[in-house]
């Protein structure tokens, strides 16, 4: 019996099979970068106790952050604390997103979410990669990025009244008194500040906000690989497919596949 687990920034999702799905259990998500190991132990903690009736021969772990032996190696003993006579793979969620996405094909593979990777993917394994940076200096293309673009505009008054008043009501905040921007892990929150782009693409101003945030996407990192198809998964890149799919065409590149989350198929990779 396995676990196979995918952590993003915002959520996880760990999969307990046996040939096939047992159980699905839906967690916080969790990168070593921008949260403390304590997130992780209290997730385990969750899964542990949820799973005591069943017997593990290995677990293994897609996550966020997994870029370095460093962190895989965290990761990797936080786990075994809890699953101590368990064999445990720690990859990164980018290969994961590979491997649910492509299986043998080849292309460039991209996570679009909270935050935002790549990598240039040739059947079996990631060959080339260009930094995300994080938040702080890239994640091009995520929802973070895209929150903070919107949030700019509003602060700067460079939307319709209506789109102001409706994002007011909503978020119960004002041009005013805008302090959570500052605080800590604010980047969680304006990252979430996509779902409200993407209930209001028809307004004018916030559709040029998407096309340019995706065009900036494409010119910093997409077109930079040597490779005309294109792979997404991601709730960012689910949810604005369509954008994509207009400013893709617009630098000829053509995706070949958009998966929200790619835990089934990852399920379906090992089982195989």
């Amino acid at each position: 019996m396995k676990i196979i687990a995918d952590v993003g920034g915002s959520r996880g999702r760990w999969v307990i099979i046996d040939k096939t799905i047992i159980k699905t259990i839906e967690t916080e998500g969790f990168n070593p970068y921008t949260y403390k190991i304590s997130s992780l132990n209290k997730i385990l903690k969750i899964i542990k106790s949820s799973v005591e009736s069943f017997e593990f021969n290995k677990i293994i772990y897609y996550g966020a952050g997994i870029n370095s032996l460093e962190t895989r190696n965290i990761v990797e003993k936080s786990i075994k604390n809890y699953f101590k006579n368990t064999e445990i793979t720690v990859l990164s969620d980018l290969l994961g997103s590979c491997r649910a996405l492509c299986k043998d094909k080849r292309g460039v593979v991209s996570i679009l979410g909270t935050g935002s990777n790549s990598c240039y993917y040739d059947g079996n394994d990631i060959n080339m990669q260009i930094n995300s940076l994080g938040y702080l200096l890239g994640d091009e293309g995520s929802g973070y990025a895209l929150g903070r673009s919107f949030l700019k505009k509003y602060l700067r008054s460079e939307l319709s009244n209506n789109i102001i008043k409706s994002f007011e009501n909503e978020y119960k905040i004002s041009k005013e008194n805008f302090k959570i921007i500052y605080e800590k892990n604010s980047n969680r929150w304006i990252s979430k500040l996509s779902e409200f782009v993407n209930k209001n693409k028809e307004d004018s101003m916030i559709r040029e906000i998407i096309l340019n945030h995706f065009k900036y996407y494409f010119e910093e990192i997409i077109c930079k690989y040597d490779s005309k198809s294109l792979y997404l998964s991601g709730s960012v890149a689910y949810y604005f497919k369509n954008e994509i799919s207009n400013v893709s065409d617009l630098y000829q590149i053509k995706i070949v596949k958009v998966l929200k989350d790619p835990i089934n198929h990852l399920v379906d990779f090992h089982v195989e």
